[in-house]
């Protein structure tokens, strides 16, 4: 697991050296604000650690596994099986966090959650622990950093339904220095959606309005 992890790491920091190294070349001629360059080497590693995210596999990690809630379901959505029990070393961050984002929507009823009938809380728990750790070891406490990945709120009349998950480790920061964006599908029609209400909440809805079927995840970096 260690040497999977550190290969995984070390390939972010290369592909963030090669970036910054582009941009030193390139404004070579011209004198820099050291605040600049920091901000733009915030920047260069900020977009490999998305960009890994699209890439890496859950297996140069140690791989990643966990159960469904309970009760047990099945749900008509490409990314989600029948099985209780179910690793995932084969598929990115990226993937996992759309997995995620479909397992735990939260519905919101008078600004307070409704409690679900189908939390499977233990997907959610495994990736906020393997977020963490990612980052903490790719950015090796050069930065503060917050990481967050959310939906828009999907307006239900009598709900409000939307997933958010956020990491933070910010220990004195002072100065944010970038906040680099990756978007992800969530691949789900409103049928499925509807599905995933039933499921997780014991909602049945008829008709599910028009959802915007994107998860922005973006990641801040803050000089220390």
């Amino acid at each position: 697991m260690e040497e999977r992890g550190l290969g995984y790491i070390a390939d972010i920091l290369v592909f963030a050296l090669l970036i910054s190294s582009a941009i030193t070349i390139l404004s070579a001629l011209s004198p820099v604000d050291p605040r600049t360059e920091s901000e733009r080497y915030a920047s260069s590693l900020a977009q490999s650690i998305l960009l890994s995210f699209q890439h890496s596999t859950a297996d140069r990690l140690g791989g990643f596994e966990y159960r469904l809630g309970a009760l047990g379901f099945d749900l008509d959505i490409p990314v989600v099986g029948g099985s209780a029990r179910r690793e995932l070393r084969h598929k990115t961050i990226a993937q996992l966090i759309v997995e995620d984002a479909l397992l735990n929507l939260r519905m919101e009823v008078a600004g307070k959650d409704f409690v679900s009938l189908q939390p499977n809380k233990s997907m959610d728990d495994e990736l906020r622990d393997l977020l963490k750790s990612t980052l903490d070891r790719a950015i090796g406490g050069k930065f503060g950093y917050r990481l967050r990945a959310s939906t828009k709120p999907i307006d239900l009349e009598f709900a409000k339904l939307h997933f958010e998950i956020e990491i933070v480790n910010m220990p004195g920061a002072r100065t944010q220095l970038c906040s680099e964006s990756l978007m992800l599908s969530l691949p789900t029609s409103n049928d499925g959606l509807s599905q995933l209400i039933k499921n997780n909440f014991g909602v049945n809805l008829p008709q599910v309005p028009e959802a915007d079927s994107i998860i922005e995840v973006s990641l801040e970096l803050w000089s220390s």
